[in-house]
């Protein structure tokens, strides 16, 4: 949700945008806003993203003229979403999750909340570890995602670990901060057959991309079949809600990497690349990144929208003219290049 917000911001009227924190220009203007916004701006916005998302269409919308009001006299109620979701998919947090970085996070604000022995932030940092707080510790308040889903398992972590074994039959790389198994509830309905289906997927695109292998019909099968897996998880708008939340978490983490932000300059983890600033941060609070958070990075908006289009069913259709789409064909190619990367499992035509 915030890099999507980010774009937003970056494409309005000069006159409605929000003015940059002191010392911030560029592009870099735009994330700095973000970050260094008050919690509640950012949970006002959140409300108002699900209240435009696709899971109320045609019904009314949730919200009523009291939320409508609040959320209005926040600073971004006029970058309300035009596009539906305007979230990233489950798959995009599962990624970014891997890589360790909100326990990395939680123990950076921990440490800089309990001493000084990460020294002292500056007045950006201070706000991002504001906000940071909120949205990494489920504090939300009255939000309608996030706090109608504390009840089952009040540990946010635990309720994201639940929805990617529900919907991606798949667990997270590690365990507790101190590598103790991680409690959460595993659901008895889950996809455990999503890998095999996925990668059965990504090689017959390797083919009838690389190898130019005409369409016998088995590709468009193929991609059914994960279809109906996802959508049947899916089923009476399931998982929508832990969706935005923990795309909302993971953007947050997104946002804060993707380039040399203040927390991240605070840290002296300056770097030219998110996963080398997530290593460098691990390294200062004793937690060690996922060696493969490179890969896992690179992968995760490609994975967000490759999964989306299966969800859809644009890839349920003939791909006999996969190749005259460039914008297709590149998130399919991106998507198995790095996820062979990250998997060392071969894809590759």
């Amino acid at each position: 949700m915030f890099i999507q917000l980010v774009e937003r911001i970056a494409a309005g009227e000069p006159a409605s945008v929000p003015d940059a924190p002191a010392g911030q220009a560029g592009s870099g203007a735009f994330d700095a806003i973000v970050l260094a916004s008050d919690p509640l701006d950012l949970l006002l916005h959140l409300e108002q993203v699900w209240d435009a998302s696709e899971p109320w269409a045609p019904e009314p919308r949730p919200a009523g003229p009291a939320r409508r009001t609040r959320w209005a006299t926040g600073a971004f109620a006029r970058f309300a979403p035009d596009a539906n979701p305007a979230w990233h998919h489950l798959g995009y947090a599962f990624l970014l999750e891997n890589t360790r970085a909100v326990q990395i996070f939680q123990r950076v604000l921990q440490r800089y909340r309990s001493g000084e022995s990460l020294g002292v932030p500056g007045m950006a940092t201070q706000r991002w570890l504001d906000a940071t707080e909120v949205i990494l510790g489920g504090e939300v308040g009255p939000m309608v995602p996030a706090a109608s889903l504390r009840s089952p398992a009040p540990d946010p972590e635990a309720v994201r670990r639940n929805a990617y074994w529900r919907l991606l039959g798949m667990e997270l790389a590690f365990g507790a901060e101190d590598n103790s198994p991680k409690a959460y509830e595993k659901a008895e309905q889950h996809n455990a057959d999503f890998v095999p289906l996925l990668e059965d997927l990504l090689r017959r695109i390797s083919r009838a991309l690389d190898a130019g292998a005409a369409d016998d019909g088995t590709l468009p099968r193929a991609a059914s079949q994960l279809r109906e897996r996802l959508l049947a998880r899916r089923q009476g708008q399931q998982l929508a809600r832990q969706e935005l939340v923990a795309s909302t978490v993971l953007g947050w983490v997104d946002l804060t990497l993707r380039t040399n932000t203040s927390v991240v300059m605070d840290l002296g983890a300056q770097a030219d690349s998110a996963a080398e600033r997530l290593r460098l941060m691990g390294e200062r609070v004793g937690l060690p990144a996922h060696a493969k958070s490179a890969d896992l990075i690179a992968l995760a908006p490609g994975f967000s929208a490759f999964l989306r289009m299966v969800e859809s069913g644009l890839l349920a259709t003939s791909m006999d003219g996969m190749q005259a789409d460039p914008a297709l064909a590149k998130t399919c190619r991106e998507v198995i290049r790095y996820w062979s990367a990250a998997t060392r499992h071969a894809l590759q035509a």
